[in-house]
């Protein structure tokens, strides 16, 4: 499947200048030869592309003469730990990627990020400019410290084909539009109506926005194989941690940058969305897949021998599971499972039960729960402490990725991902990044304001809670809700001292 791009004002002009400096670069004499080169070191937190980003700086090597020694950590691996650690070692990176404002603090105290916009290489200046203000590495919009990696989205994502093997040929793609719309009363409906068909071949007709649809009355094809609704990575604190309590995080703050400079009371409204997303949660995690059979809470749902990142990609790309809680970073390794599944793939919203009062951006119920997170999750910073010669060359290396021929051969077709700087001229294979560029064009995109929380607390605070306290128990109660609800808020103002 291909498209090509038509993206809104952000994206359609944002690289002109950079563009008109390529034919440039491409006729400027090559001085790299007669100057001084160190190994340019590169920290890569994307695992699902360590075997791509290497070949990358191969190739960088191959036509420049650096040489490049790049660390990719593990698939699904939380990235921090091992950057520290890379920080400390013998040969620091003078590159490295950078999880936005929720990790900008730690390597700005500690003079690791070089502000970018003081740089003056015209070339790579050009770059900079080109960033659009929402998309800055900024706290106050005027610094910046970094080169958007790509821009993501997440949702639940669905094979096309198991929804048609689910209602018919005829049904399939209706549902999925409905499913796109529908309010989450309506989606817990479906999932339940979905669990009974899978137990007992046969369920009640489902109603999605008033419309209703029966299944077909033998299973058939893909439907024969589900044993659950969501495969649910429990091992993986990240999932629930980050990118569902993120959802519930957009009732109150828009984006990051509102999420880091908010005030007590600003963090007591999110009280109400958290209950939300407790009950979400609860109802996502009792209707899980597994490998073999369906799921239940206990010490094995935590397993990561069973339901770690890598397990859940299997459960959904072997069709066990209907909806998978992941990104389009995620195709790749669907891909080598199922390449079929993955280019089937597209995304719903996840929905949570909002009220119009949990509210205060300006949205409404219908319009979170219609809406994905997409957002810039990573940056390229350049290590200030690195020497003179290691940043030069890695401001060398970002100028050449950010080629418009390299955009597309690196970042597009083999990272299969979306640049920040994406425009009619870049096309777009991967099914789950058109899926998310249909929504940015219908502007039905929700923000990242979790990146702007205390740095751990989502996910290592939050997601380690939920982990250890609850998803081991069997029921959860009004008052775990209200518990899960009141943790967040009061860890999220006491880590930044807040009353």
């Amino acid at each position: 499947m291909q498209k090509k791009i038509k993206l809104k004002a952000m994206f359609t002009a944002v690289f002109v200048v950079c563009a008109m400096l390529s034919g440039c670069l491409g006729n400027k004499p090559d001085t790299s030869q007669s100057q001084a080169k160190e190994t340019l070191y590169l920290f890569n937190s994307k695992g699902e592309n360590a075997q791509q980003f290497k070949k990358m700086c191969d190739d960088f090597t191959a036509e420049t003469g650096i040489p490049t020694s790049p660390f990719s950590v593990g698939s699904g691996q939380d990235a921090l730990e091992p950057l520290r650690t890379q920080m400390n070692s013998k040969n620091p990176p003078a590159i490295f990627s950078m999880q936005g404002l929720k990790e900008l603090p730690e390597w700005k105290e500690g003079g690791r990020v070089l502000d970018l916009s003081t740089v003056q290489d015209a070339e790579f200046k050009a770059i900079v400019d080109s960033i659009p203000d929402s998309m800055k590495l900024s706290a106050d919009g005027k610094e910046s410290y970094g080169i958007p990696f790509n821009v993501e989205g997440y949702g639940y994502m669905v094979d096309k084909q198991m929804l048609n093997d689910l209602f018919g040929e005829e049904n399939g793609q209706k549902i999925l539009d409905e499913l796109k719309t529908c309010s989450y009363d309506d989606f817990t409906a479906f999932c339940l109506a979905v669990t009974d068909y899978i137990n007992t071949s046969a369920a009640q007709p489902v109603i999605l926005n008033g419309n209703s649809y029966s299944f077909n009355t033998q299973k058939t094809g893909l439907a024969q194989k589900l044993n659950g609704v969501f495969a649910f990575a429990g091992a993986e604190k990240w999932t629930y941690g980050d990118h569902l309590i993120n959802v519930a995080m957009n009732a109150v703050f828009p984006d990051s940058r509102s999420a880091e400079n908010t005030t007590a009371a600003q963090v007591d409204e999110l009280k109400t969305p958290f209950v939300a997303y407790a009950k979400g949660l609860d109802f996502v995690s009792s209707h899980a897949a597994g490998l073999k059979a369906a799921a239940k809470r206990g010490s094995d749902l935590i397993s990561q021998a069973n339901f770690g990142y890598d397990q859940s990609i299997q459960m959904y790309a072997d069709s066990n599971a209907l909806f998978l809680q992941q990104g389009n970073w995620a195709y790749s390794n669907i891909s080598k499972v199922n390449d079929e599944v993955a280019r089937r793939s597209v995304f719903i919203p996840v929905k949570l039960p909002f009220t119009k009062d949990m509210i205060k951006t300006g949205k409404s119920v219908e319009d979170i729960n219609s809406s994905i997170p997409v957002y810039v999750p990573n940056y390229y910073t350049i290590n200030a402490k690195a020497s003179e010669t290691a940043q030069k060359q890695a401001m060398q290396f970002l100028v050449w990725l950010y080629k418009p021929e390299n955009v597309q051969k690196y970042i597009v077709d083999s990272f299969e991902s979306i640049p920040f700087n994406a425009d009619e001229s870049i096309n777009i294979k991967n099914s789950l990044s058109v899926s998310i560029l249909e929504y940015m064009e219908k502007d039905k995109i929700l923000g990242a304001p979790y990146h702007g929380a205390p740095n751990i607390w989502s996910s290592e605070v939050v997601g380690k809670e939920i982990m250890e306290k609850y998803l081991v128990k069997e029921n959860w109660s009004e008052s775990d809700y209200e518990a899960i609800s009141s943790f967040a808020v009061d860890q999220w103002k006491q880590m930044k001292n807040i009353k």
